[in-house]
C-alpha cells in the first residue's frame, strides 16, 4: 500500500479558492490512474490524501520506484485559470501481510508517511517497526511536554543581536528551552514542531511572552522585546487581545514590543493575520517578516501588510562570502526593506566576513553566534551590569561581556519556535 499525502495543498486553496483545489485534486487522480499497475486500486481517502493499493510484485525496489514516480509526476504544475499551480507529495510504503487487517495498514503506511514529512517532505519512507517505537516515544513526550507546559518548565533563553558595522548589543533575542528531568536541556527543534502538531503552541507561547515580559522589564528602557507568532496562533480571532492583555498584567507598554510572523502564517490565512497585526500596531506593535526569502509569495505578502522589519534568513546569511548567487539575493532583499522604508536584520552571522559585507550593503542588524550564543536569564543580568559594550567573541563568559546604551529604534526579537 502506498499512502500519499499532497504537500502544499492548503496554500492553493487558500489563495486562488476551493475551485482550485477541486481542480488539483482532480489531476492528482488522473495522475494516480496513469501510473497504477496492473490490477492496482487507487482511491481518494479524503481532504488531500490518497492511496494506491498494488501487487506486491518484484519486490520492494519496484514498490520505491513506483512512489518516487508518482512524487515526480505530482510535481509537475498544474493548470489553472490561466496560469499554474504546484503541490506534491509525500508517501508512506506498508507491506501487506497475510494477517493484516485494513486498520494495521494504514496505521503503518501512515507512520512511514509522517517519517517523510519530518525529514522534508517530497519524498517516501517504507514502514519499519522502529517507527512505531518512535510513535511511542513521541508519545510520551507529548504527555511530558503538555505536563511541562502547565507547570512552566519552558523557559526563555536569550541571544544578543548586535547593530551594524559597529556591533554594539541592542538586545536579545528570546528563544525557548525545556529543561527535561531525563534528556537534559531541549532546543525549540525538539518540542515546539510537537506542541504546533497537538494544539499546544499558543499555552506554551503566552507562557514564554508574559514570562519575556517580566524579564524585561527589570532590562534598560530602551530595550524593546518581540516575540515570533506561530501560524497556528493566527486561527484564535483573539490573539491580539490576548497579547494586550499579557502586556497590561506585566506592565510592558505595547511599544516595547515587535511580533515576528512567518509567511506560513500569512498563506494559511491572510485576512486572520491582516486584523491581528493591524490591531497591534494601531497600539505602537512593531511587526516583522522573519525568515524573509523562504516563504510562499514574499513580496505578495510585503504589499498586503504593512511591515516594520525584515529578517533574512540565515540559509542566505551562512553563504553570502561563498555564493555570489546568495550575495546577490542578500543585497536585493536590504535594497528591497531600505526602499520601502523598513530595517533589516541578517540571521546566523558567524564570521567577521560577513558582517563586513552586510554592513557594506546597509544591513542595519545583525544575530549569530560570532556575538553570543543563546543564555538563561541570570547570565543576561550580568551582562547587562558588566559594562557598556558587548565583546564579538567568546559571549559565553559572561563577566567579560558587555553592552552599549543604543536609541528607543534598537529591537530585540523573541523567537518562540526558532532552533537556534
Amino acid at each position: 500500500m502506498l499512502l500519499i499525502d499532497l504537500d502544499r495543498f492548503k496554500p492553493v486553496n487558500d489563495l486562488y479558492g476551493h475551485a482550485a483545489g477541486n481542480a488539483v485534486l482532480c489531476a492528482v487522480a488522473d495522475h494516480l490512474e496513469d501510473l497504477l499497475p496492473v490490477n492496482g486500486i487507487a482511491a481518494r481517502l479524503g481532504g488531500d490524501e490518497f492511496a494506491l493499493l498494488v501487487p506486491f510484485t518484484g519486490g520492494i525496489e519496484n514498490l520505491k520506484r513506483l512512489a518516487q514516480q508518482v512524487i515526480t509526476s505530482l510535481v509537475a504544475p498544474i493548470s489553472w485559470n490561466g496560469g499554474a499551480v504546484k503541490v506534491g507529495a509525500t508517501i508512506g510504503i506498508a507491506l501487506i501481510a497475510a494477517e493484516s487487517d485494513a486498520d494495521t495498514v494504514l496505521h503503518a503506511a501512515d507512520l512511514a508517511m509522517y517519517q517523510g514529512k519530518r525529514e522534508g517532505r517530497g519524498t517516501y519512507r517504507v514502514f519499519e517497526d522502529s517507527m512505531d517505537t518512535e510513535l511511542r516515544e513521541r508519545a510520551a513526550l507529548e504527555a511530558e511536554l503538555r505536563e511541562a507546559i502547565e507547570h512552566g518548565a519552558i523557559e526563555p533563553f536569550y541571544q544578543p543581536v548586535v547593530s551594524l558595522p559597529q556591533r554594539d548589543c541592542v538586545g536579545l533575542e528570546v528563544l525557548a528551552r525545556w529543561r527535561h528531568p531525563t534528556r537534559g536541556l531541549l532546543g525549540p527543534d525538539q518540542f515546539i514542531p510537537i506542541a504546533e502538531e497537538t494544539g499546544m503552541i499558543a499555552d506554551l507561547s503566552y507562557h514564554l511572552l508574559r514570562q519575556a515580559c517580566l524579564d524585561a522589564r527589570s532590562w534598560p528602557s530602551h530595550l524593546l522585546l518581540a516575540i515570533n507568532i506561530a501560524p497556528q496562533q493566527f486561527q484564535d480571532r483573539d490573539l491580539a487581545q490576548r497579547i494586550l492583555a499579557i502586556l497590561a498584567e506585566t506592565g510592558l507598554s505595547p511599544r516595547r514590543l515587535e511580533v515576528e510572523i512567518t509567511e506560513t502564517a500569512l498563506v494559511q490565512d491572510l485576512e486572520a493575520a491582516r486584523t491581528t497585526l493591524t490591531s497591534l500596531q494601531n497600539l505602537g506593535v512593531r511587526i516583522a517578516l522573519d525568515d524573509f526569502g523562504t516563504g510562499y509569495s514574499s513580496l505578495y505578502h510585503l504589499r498586503e501588510l504593512k511591515f516594520d522589519k525584515l529578517k533574512i534568513d540565515r540559509s542566505y546569511v551562512d553563504t553570502i562570502t561563498m555564493s555570489e548567487e546568495r550575495a546577490k539575493l542578500v543585497d536585493a532583499i536590504i535594497k528591497l526593506g531600505s526602499s520601502l522604508g523598513l530595517v533589516t536584520t541578517a540571521e546566523g552571522i558567524e564570521t567577521d566576513a560577513s558582517v563586513a559585507w552586510l554592513s557594506g550593503q546597509g544591513c542595519n542588524f545583525g544575530q549569530g553566534y560570532l556575538f553570543g550564543k543563546p543564555m538563561p536569564k541570570g547570565e543576561v543580568m550580568r551582562m547587562l551590569q558588566a559594562g557598556p559594550r558587548l565583546e564579538q567573541i567568546g559571549i559565553s563568559s559572561m563577566p567579560e561581556s558587555r553592552i552599549h546604551a543604543v536609541p528607543m529604534e534598537a529591537i530585540i526579537h523573541c523567537g518562540v519556535g526558532r532552533a537556534a
